[in-house]
């Protein structure tokens, strides 16, 4: 008897709830409109939610190689005071591509943009759509674009010079007898006088002062790998001495054989695709002159070729109009990407290169996984 208070009350409540329960059940549920149209530069945005379709644009890197070749000033008597021929006679410069790699990344496509009208939330596509990189949202894009052309080096472009060109100085002494008229009681006598002048020194003393300086450099050299001297230095000692001769014997050889000096250039282009089928050039390459880019002088031009893969050829047409309801998307095409010169591929790479692919409706009210 005494549980039957208890009893009734929840009895009561519940009489009270299920009513209000299927009143609010009855009511009408508002549905949410989406509309989505292409926005147009001036257009007004306010109250809208502005998207763009993402496109791809490609980063080519490259690294070419110049190579400096500088006759010496003493080349001339090489055969004379050292009985070789010097290798470079004439000064060039030669110019190779040693590598390059492909990269990607997204940005908005300025021809597709979108608007959503909504009204109540947005749809949550249109979020899951934005996180998976399907749409984007221009709130969160910088505004801060990359250089489309960008070089650097790993050292200044400068011609090498020959500064150390003798051990000596770089005047000769020169005697010279002069005669003095000196009147003597006998007459007039002639007093011979010795007169010290200094000329500058002629190329070829030059030269022969740095090969008779090389012969020195290598009977001394001798000389210490053999143990002939009394002071014999041992271990690091003597590999630094040899290092330290033969070192300064290659800098004077290089007075008559000339210099060869290797400097690493860094390019770097981007590039946005706009059709499978063509071949946009990135850049020209010469062996004389380098690489430039494809307006600014003449050479071989380089230039990506694609090779777009399988996948769906229709739903582009309808997108410039308003859809109710849905939400346009574009669906990315793996294609392989290749940077040819003169029939030679440089770089390959397989990319998602989102404007060779459709743009495709999707319903608004269809929930994408969120996987």
């Amino acid at each position: 008897m005494k549980n039957k208070p208890k009893k009734m009350k929840k009895q009561a409540i519940l009489i009270i709830v299920f009513p209000v329960v299927m009143v609010a059940s009855c009511r009408p549920v508002q549905e949410t409109t989406v509309t989505v149209e292409p926005w147009q530069a001036g257009d007004t945005v306010g109250g809208k939610v502005l998207y763009a379709l993402p496109r791809t644009s490609l980063v080519i890197r490259v690294t070419a190689e110049k190579t400096l070749y500088v006759p010496g000033p003493f080349r001339a008597y090489a055969k004379k005071y050292l009985g070789i021929d010097p290798p470079i006679t004439q000064a060039r410069t030669e110019w190779n591509l040693v590598s390059a790699e492909i990269s990607s990344f997204r940005e908005p496509d300025p021809d597709r943009y979108f608007v959503i009208t909504t009204n109540g939330l947005l749809a949550e596509n249109a979020l899951r759509m934005t996180r998976s990189g399907l749409i984007l949202d221009l709130a969160g894009v910088s505004d801060k674009a990359a250089p489309a052309f960008s070089v650097e080096s790993d050292e200044p472009d400068g011609k090498p010079y020959f500064t150390d060109l003798s051990v000596k100085r770089n005047f000769a002494e020169k005697l010279d007898t002069l005669y003095r008229t000196v009147l003597q009681d006998t007459g007039y006598v002639r007093i011979p006088v010795v007169r010290t002048t200094f000329e500058k020194k002629t190329t070829e003393q030059k030269a022969e002062e740095a090969a008779n300086f090389i012969i020195k450099i290598r009977k001394r050299r001798f000389k210490l790998m053999a143990g002939q001297y009394d002071v014999y230095p041992k271990d690091e000692a003597l590999e630094f001495a040899v290092k330290e001769m033969t070192r300064l014997e290659n800098e004077y050889l290089a007075l008559f054989t000339g210099k060869k000096v290797t400097q690493r250039w860094y390019y770097r282009f981007i590039v946005t695709p706009e059709d499978a089928g063509k071949q946009p050039v990135v850049f020209r390459f010469s062996p004389q002159t380098g690489v430039c880019t494809a307006s600014s002088c003449q050479g071989i031009p380089v230039y990506l070729q694609f090779e777009a893969g399988k996948g769906i050829t229709t739903g582009e047409e309808g997108y410039t109009g308003i859809a109710v309801d849905k939400l346009f998307y574009r669906i990315p095409r793996m294609t392989t990407v290749r940077l040819i010169c003169n029939d030679r591929t440089l770089a390959s790479r397989h990319l998602l290169i989102y404007q060779f692919g459709p743009v495709i409706p999707l319903p608004a009210k269809v929930i994408l996984p969120t996987s």
